[in-house]
């Protein structure tokens, strides 16, 4: 693949990825991921990840502010920053190839666990939105995957308005931590925000696109694509 090639592909994956973090307020992160990691090393997608991330969570927080309750996306998004440099470590610290499985094998379970269909019936209390933000934490610093905090709220008795301004502000504040702690580690710098400016400006004007559809659309169908591409997508990572 030429690299003009391997730019155009970045380019429509990230617009895709875009596309679906708008509508269904997750798995961008996670579709640009299983599909750069391929080929990429996964230090080397997460640190363009944070910039086109951090941008998009910026825009839809402010058009989905009326939609966000604070005190919810604190008390799980707290313990989530807390323990998000024990999983930055361990991303750090382990071998490409044995980080690229963990993190495929993250995306499926957390998207078979969504598909499965089975719901809790009571909305978690202070102490489950705390326990999930500290298992999310650990996943997400070693992967940058929000889908296994996703998949546990997914299956809870929860209207999609809530989810939407839960997932929205809490992914903002976990994706302002994660870039604030990846630049002064020094993992991302001026030349990695360079390089990702034209993936965020695709990544944005799919996120745009998704977030008009929100209201005009069923999620469901577009819900289901997502995590079936994303477990194709997901599970020659495991094998590479």
């Amino acid at each position: 693949m030429t690299e003009t090639s391997a730019l155009m592909l970045t380019l429509v994956i990230g617009f895709a990825a875009g596309f679906i973090r708008g509508l269904t307020s997750f798995g961008g992160p996670a579709f640009i991921l299983a599909a750069l990691t391929l080929v990429l090393s996964p230090m080397a997608v997460i640190g363009k990840i944070l910039v086109v991330e951090l941008i998009a969570a910026s825009y839809l927080v402010v058009q989905c502010r009326h939609l966000i309750r604070w005190r919810n996306t604190l008390t799980l998004a707290l313990p989530t920053i807390a323990t998000m440099p024990v999983g930055y470590w361990v991303l750090t610290h382990t071998d490409p190839d044995l980080m690229r499985r963990m993190i495929a094998g993250a995306i499926i379970l957390s998207c078979l666990l969504m598909a499965c269909g089975w719901r809790y019936q009571r909305p978690l209390g202070r102490a489950g939105l705390c326990a999930t933000g500290i298992i999310g934490g650990i996943v997400m610093g070693a992967s940058y995957i929000a889908l296994l905090v996703v998949a546990v709220l997914l299956m809870g008795p929860y209207q999609k308005h809530f989810l939407r301004g839960l997932f929205i502000s809490w992914g903002w504040l976990t994706a302002l931590f994660f870039f604030s702690m990846s630049v002064v580690n020094g993992d991302t710098g001026t030349n990695e925000i360079i390089q990702a400016l034209p993936l965020a400006v695709c990544y944005f004007a799919g996120t745009w696109l998704g977030s008009m559809y929100f209201n005009q659309t069923t999620e469901n169908s577009y819900r289901r694509y997502a995590l079936f591409t994303l477990i194709a997508l997901a599970i020659p990572g495991l094998f590479r």
